[in-house]
């Protein structure tokens, strides 16, 4: 069974957001989770790969969130603009 979790620092990242971005967010997570139940990616979710077992799905038109894939865990680790996931990749590879 997949299973998602929500790591402390996607919910300290998350806390910041504007009420705008926040909504944007919730309503991402909502079609990541049913992605991830049925296994079809809507278009406007843009999930894709960008590490080894590293994902990103967009949250609005400058908001992406990192997902990192283990086993059937997906776990929530970042959510931020494009260059925030740059500074993360560089970081953790």
């Amino acid at each position: 069974m997949r299973q998602i979790v929500v790591l402390p620092s996607f919910e300290r990242l998350a806390k910041k957001l504007s009420p705008a971005d926040k909504e944007q967010l919730i309503e991402s997570l909502e079609k990541f989770n049913n992605f991830i139940l049925s296994g079809d990616a809507p278009v406007g979710l843009g999930f894709k790969k960008i590490n080894h077992n590293k994902y990103e799905f967009r949250a609005g038109l400058r908001l992406r969130v990192v997902v990192k894939a283990e086993d059937n865990t997906y776990y929530l680790v970042l959510v931020g603009n494009h260059d925030d996931v740059k500074r993360y990749l560089r970081k953790y590879r």
